[in-house]
This record gives structure tokens, sequence and C-alpha cells, in this order.
């Protein structure tokens, strides 16, 4: 995949060229596993398998919030910078 920083916004964004139409830049919103919390918590650099630590803990505790405050705590890297 191809990526850039945005000179006017500083974001990282991806090249996106669906087949068949012209392509643009796009900025990345969350990664698959932030986007059940509708918030980019920096998931994406877990390793797989603190990764399956957390979804195991969300169907253990059908707690979403509670699950997003102990991740907020890690001071993890958002998925965007």
């Amino acid at each position: 995949m191809k990526t850039r920083i945005n000179p006017e916004t500083g974001k990282e964004e991806y090249w996106n060229q669906p087949p068949g139409l012209p392509g643009i830049w796009m900025t990345r919103g969350f990664c698959d596993r932030c986007q059940p919390f509708y918030t980019c918590l920096g998931l994406i650099d877990l390793s797989d398998a603190e990764w399956q630590s957390v979804e195991n803990l969300m169907a253990e505790t059908n707690d979403i919030l509670g699950v997003k405050k102990v991740l907020e705590k890690k001071d993890l890297k958002t998925c965007g910078s």
C-alpha cells in the first residue's frame, strides 16, 4: 500500500484506487481494530497476541466502554499518525 504524509495536514494518507476508477489520496479512518470504539486508540500497534487478548476481554465483559478506558491508559500511537 502506498502511503504519504500530506504536506498541508501532516496526516498520513494512503492511495485508494478501485478497479476502473481514478485513484485519490485518502486519510486513514479508524483501523479495523479501533472501529468498534468509534475513536482511534492506537490498537494497530498491538501484536496479534495482544489484540487477541483485547478481543477476548470484549467478548467476556460485553463492556466496550470499560475496555476503551483500559486501552486509553496504554497511551498507544494513533492509527492516523
